[in-house]
This record gives structure tokens, C-alpha cells and sequence, in this order.
């Protein structure tokens, strides 16, 4: 199977010169969790920003210094095991599709999504769940849980109530579609002129600097998290858990025991290793 026939044509990108905010706008509009930059009035790449990367750095207002540079692309005739290969290697999502020009872009969820379902396999996803795993309470803040989710580089965590039963799923971007985009106007004076010019230090040079940045509100988790959960079992194929990531448009499934206690959590980042 070729990259041409599981990657996404109608790719969204960015421009460069932009904004950060601008850019994570059109993220969230169009549902994405990256996207490729360019440069303005042109189609070759020169980085790809991430919500991660404005998790990490929300007071950054400039697209050119959030986004990641030397970006690894693939050709849209390569084989999907190549792409396999370099997300497990560089541990990234997405990959631009490079023909003489930005012509598409393949992610992990392009090869969940759409790869796995077709290979049928009757493999558990046993062995490639994890059963060392964050979780959130309900009633934490969302600040609190924005900051944990950075820390520990978690895209989507399970979460509990004061029962310890699974109630929802929080991901970042259930966060930064509520976050508020603050600007705020900073004053800065400069004395100026010349040695000799006796009137010259008198003088001020006077910068205003306007900055954007993201405010997460205070409010628990509850009220963002998505309540409708996806679960598996540990005896769920691969082929089964993946056509539920696709339908549900998801990257992570949490696993229950017979009794409906979380035992650990799938990535789409997981499964993609059955492709090889």
C-alpha cells in the first residue's frame, strides 16, 4: 500500500510570515492536530507546528519561532511502512508529502484510520496497550490539568470520578478551543541622542509592544471533557479498536476489565506497529 493512497490531499497549512494565533485558529476550525508551514505565496516548507507546541509554549505569538524546522517529508510512492518506520524512529504524527511540492499530508490517524481496518487481522491489541498511565480527576482545574498534560507530553487522558470510575477523556485540544486569547499592551521607553547634543538625552523614544497569548479558564475538567467514551478490551483485534479510532475520529482508547475499571490505554501511535 502507497502513501498516495491513505494520505490526506486537501492538506491545511499555514503561512510564514504569521501568527501564532492565527494558525492555531485555523487548527482548531478545521479539526487538526498539525499542519505544515510555508512560505508566504509559495508551496515549499520550511516547518510544521503542532498543538503540542502550543501547549509547551502558549505565550508564543510568532508562527516562525513556535513551529519545528527541518521537517522530514516522503514521497506520495513510498510505502506506507516507510512512514510506519519514521513515526516510530522520530516519534512524530504527520509527515508532509514532498512531490516537487507540498501535494498532501500523511498521519498516524491516516494509517489507523484507513490502513488498519484493511488488514483484518484477528491479533488482540493486548500487547500493545499500556498499563502505566496518567489519569485526571473530574474536578481538577483545567489550568492544573493543561500544565500535567505538558508536562508528561499526554495529547488525551482517561478520566475519573471520585468512584474511580472512567467518566470521560480529556485531550488538549478540549482545552485550547476554551482558552481565551488575551492581548495585552506593554510600554517601553527609551532614552536617546548623541554625545555633544545637550538637549539630545531629553528625548524618549516611545514602544508599545502588543502580545497575544492563550489564558486556560479556571474551570474543572468535567466541563470540557468529552463524556461519551470509546472503550476496548484487551481481547479486542486491532482490526476491531482501529475501525472504532475511525469512526469516532479519535487517537486514544482506553481499556476496561470485565468489571469496567480503565487497565490501560491504546495509542493510534501503538497499533500503527501491526502495519510492519
Amino acid at each position: 500500500m502507497k502513501i498516495d493512497d491513505v494520505m490526506t490531499k486537501d492538506v491545511m497549512y499555514a503561512e510564514v510570515p504569521g501568527s501564532a494565533i492565527e494558525a492555531l485558529d485555523l487548527m482548531l476550525e478545521k479539526n487538526v492536530s498539525g499542519m505544515p508551514i510555508v512560505k508566504r505565496g509559495k508551496q515549499e516548507i520550511v516547518g510544521v507546528v503542532t498543538r503540542n507546541d502550543f501547549s509547551r509554549r502558549p505565550d508564543e505569538t510568532q508562527l516562525a519561532l513556535l513551529m519545528t524546522r527541518n521537517v522530514t517529508t516522503i514521497s506520495p510512492d513510498a510505502d506506507i511502512k516507510d512512514a510506519v518506520k519514521l513515526f516510530l524512529k522520530k516519534n512524530f504524527r504527520r509527515l508532509p508529502v514532498v512531490d516537487d511540492k507540498l501535494v498532501g499530508i500523511i498521519t498516524i490517524s491516516d494509517l489507523v484510520w484507513r490502513a488498519l481496518p484493511k488488514i483484518k487481522t484477528k491479533d488482540p491489541i493486548e500487547k500493545y496497550m499500556k498499563d502505566n498511565i496518567n489519569v485526571l480527576w473530574e474536578e481538577t482545574p483545567a489550568k492544573i490539568a493543561f500544565e500535567l498534560m505538558r508536562l508528561s507530553g499526554a495529547r488525551a487522558l482517561p478520566v475519573l470520578n471520585s468512584e474511580v470510575k472512567l467518566v470521560g477523556m480529556l485531550g488538549d485540544i478540549d482545552i485550547l478551543r476554551v482558552a481565551q486569547r488575551t492581548e495585552s499592551t506593554k510600554k517601553s521607553e527609551s532614552s536617546g541622542g548623541t554625545e555633544g547634543d545637550k538637549w539630545g538625552w531629553d528625548s524618549k523614544n516611545v514602544i508599545y509592544i502588543t502580545k497575544k497569548k492563550l489564558e486556560v479558564p479556571d474551570v474543572p475538567i468535567k466541563d470540557l471533557m468529552v463524556k461519551k467514551v470509546v472503550t476496548a478490551t484487551k481481547k479486542t483485534t486491532i482490526s476491531k479498536c482501529a475501525q472504532r479510532m475511525a469512526k469516532a475520529k479519535i487517537e486514544h482508547v482506553p481499556i476496561i476489565d470485565t468489571e469496567g475499571r480503565i487497565i490501560g490505554i491504546v495509542r493510534d501511535m501503538d497499533l500503527i506497529r501491526a502495519l510492519i
